[in-house]
């Protein structure tokens, strides 16, 4: 299942000159982005994405400036600020899943130090870690030469790589939860490596692996960008095969977002009748989502669900549970509601979730969607979700 959270075409701001701008924009309008001219010196004080043109513009961004910076141009001219990288316009097809996988990234990192924070005030985790085990990457694609100068790069710093030879052989090698990433690298549209990258986020896998595209730039276009967008990351193959070996090895020393389980579990932060996290943990965290939202001027949505009369509480807990992105909290709210904290997600994208959870439940489900605003505090955010006698009948504001 694709989980689109968007529904307006996204707004970037480009950098650049006349003529290449006209022929920037339109290829953008094509690609599904709104493109806005920079005109000025400065790029508007808000987060939407810029794209800087190195061609026909000399621009530089603040360090101070949070928001993502793509530029496209030839790479020997690309400056440090830049976090997605395009070498020519046939690239712009793939800008939107570039985007939201940096998005996502970004999101990911800094729900990884929230949640960290929000679990030291609740002592140590009742959960034994795991001890580390070593790394193995499971490659599916061709280019045989390609992919022995790679294994042996990783060889050398004790990263091994497993080669599948069908799509059906990786999807069995990825079940046994042994692999800590999955290199794809489709040559075309429609090969094995391809449809492995439009079903990976659907496979029951008792571990989900990083996912990498090695994307061609002839390709940029081919691939449905739906698919491309389920990748974690993207390294386009135009780069030098020791480069895309630095950056293989770089994802071995990311940090993982654990779930809420390996969070300070002690008995004020986990309800024990769902196994999620209870409304302590949540109001403890939630503050500091609401504090980050703020500082990076970032949506921030909640949805609760009735869980009452008729459902299993603990299947129901599962359930949403299962159908959540992994920056997604989910927590006890009272007896009668489950609530899920969407960081980064717009009133709309609440809505399309909660409507997949009450598809899921195979039964009518209250539930309430409500954006965060700025007059909300902690208390007339979580206390407006379960307002209305109780969500008798689905409601949103």
């Amino acid at each position: 299942m694709i989980a689109d959270q968007n529904f307006d075409a996204p707004v970037i701001h480009v950098v650049s000159e006349s003529p290449r701008l006209e022929m920037l924009q339109t290829r953008l309008r094509q690609a599904g982005i709104r493109p806005v001219p920079v005109r000025g010196s400065y790029l508007p004080p808000d987060s939407a994405p810029a794209l800087i043109d190195l061609v026909t513009r000399d621009f530089e961004v603040s360090a101070n400036d949070q928001r993502l910076v793509a530029t496209i141009g030839k790479r020997g001219d690309m400056p440090g600020f830049s976090e997605i990288h395009l070498t020519d316009i046939t690239q712009i097809a793939s800008l939107p899943a570039r985007l939201a996988i940096r998005q996502r990234e970004k999101q990911r990192l800094r729900e990884i130090q929230l949640r960290a924070q929000t679990s030291e005030k609740f002592g140590p985790s009742a959960v034994t870690p795991t001890s580390p085990q070593a790394t193995r990457m499971l490659w599916l694609g061709h280019d045989a030469p390609f992919l022995n100068a790679i294994k042996a790069s990783l060889a050398e710093n004790d990263v091994s790589l497993v080669a599948a030879i069908s799509r059906l052989t990786a999807e069995d090698y990825l079940s046994s939860g042994r692999f800590h990433t999955l290199v794809l690298c489709p040559s075309g549209p429609e090969d094995e490596a391809a449809k492995l990258l439009s079903r990976i986020k659907t496979l029951e896998l008792v571990h989900i692996p990083h996912v990498i595209l090695l994307l061609r730039p002839e390709l940029s276009a081919a691939l449905r960008q739906e698919h491309v967008a389920q990748a974690d990351q993207i390294l386009d193959l135009s780069t030098h095969i020791e480069d895309v070996a630095e950056r293989l090895l770089s994802v071995c020393a990311e940090p993982t977002l654990a779930s809420e389980e390996t969070f300070g579990m002690t008995s004020l932060a986990q309800d024990p009748s769902t196994g999620l996290v209870s409304r302590d943990y949540l109001e403890s965290h939630l503050e500091a989502q609401m504090a980050q939202a703020d500082k990076l001027a970032l949506p921030l949505s909640l949805i609760a669900v009735n869980v009452s009369g008729e459902h299993d509480v603990k299947a129901a807990a599962r359930l949403i549970k299962s159908l959540l992105r992994d920056t997604d909290l989910a927590a006890r709210l009272d007896p009668h509601h489950i609530c899920v904290t969407l960081p980064n997600t717009q009133y709309r994208g609440g809505v399309i979730l909660a409507r997949r959870i009450e598809e899921a439940m195979q039964r009518p489900v209250s539930w309430r969607v409500i954006e965060r605003r700025q007059f909300h505090t902690l208390k007339s955010l979580l206390g407006g979700l379960t307002a209305r006698t109780s969500l008798a009948s689905r409601r949103t504001a």
